[in-house]
């Protein structure tokens, strides 16, 4: 009979099956993915899942500290695709995960890393834009008293979301982060994207800061006056989706 204690024994953790099991260990070499106890492989290789209260959308802006943390492939060597939470950029991106180790900051979906990590936006929101600008008022949701907020012409371009790209480059660009009206830092790679892309923080202040949106008081629908040619812009999961009407 064999031991979970016996070095013998050992146990590596299965990217495919997602258990620790029992291998063939030959006495040297070898890699991190190698534990003498059951417990011990489950403590460092079994991901935890998100506690259910924070796969909710959360009711203030505070974000588990975990978010913050480098996206982190782990030691082994499986191609499974998970999120993040860059916290550059402030969105979630899909990286190659390896199948154990690695971080907290690690989820199997898109949304479940929205709800834990994104600042909080508002959930049913409708923006009307044309071409070139736009004239943003807040309206609010609920019964409260009606919140206008006129604000100066903001370009199409300081709407469109972040977008890194198609290539394989690290540069340092800016982009609008229209939900919290600032320029934002993010990592370009090159080629692609679109035109929500500065070589610098002060070109994308002069550009889009004057069509800053304050979040006080910002929840609810969120109209736009519009000028000729008309699109809808949704607020979905934290992201702009923007269609032609």
């Amino acid at each position: 009979s064999w031991s979970l204690q016996s070095p013998a024994h050992p146990l590596s953790f299965d990217i495919h099956t997602r258990h620790c099991e029992l291998f063939n260990f030959g006495g040297c070499q070898g890699n991190e993915n190698n534990f003498l106890t059951l417990d011990e492989c489950k403590e460092i290789c079994v991901i935890k899942d998100v506690p259910e209260k924070t796969k909710k959308l959360r009711l203030n802006n505070e974000k588990p500290s975990f978010c913050l943390l480098e996206n982190d492939p782990g030691v082994c060597r499986g191609l499974i695709s998970r999120y993040f939470y860059n916290k550059e950029s402030q969105q979630c991106e899909k990286f190659q995960y390896g199948g154990c180790l690695g971080n907290q900051n690690n989820f199997k979906s898109l949304q479940e890393c929205q709800n834990t990590c994104h600042d909080r936006v508002p959930s049913a929101n409708s923006l009307k834009i044309d071409d070139d600008h736009a004239v943003f008022s807040t309206v609010s949701n609920n019964s409260a008293p009606l919140i206008k907020q006129e604000l100066s012409l903001l370009p199409s371009l300081c709407v469109m979301p972040m977008d890194r790209g198609l290539c394989k480059a690290n540069e340092k660009r800016f982009f609008y982060n229209l939900t919290i009206g600032k320029c934002r830092p993010f990592s370009y790679t090159g080629c692609g994207g679109n035109e929500n892309n500065f070589t610098s923080r002060k070109a994308c202040v002069k550009m889009c800061k004057k069509g800053f949106i304050s979040k006080k008081g910002q929840k609810g629908v969120m109209k736009m006056r519009r000028k000729r040619k008309k699109q809808l812009a949704k607020l979905v999961d934290g992201e702009i989706v923007i269609e032609r009407i």
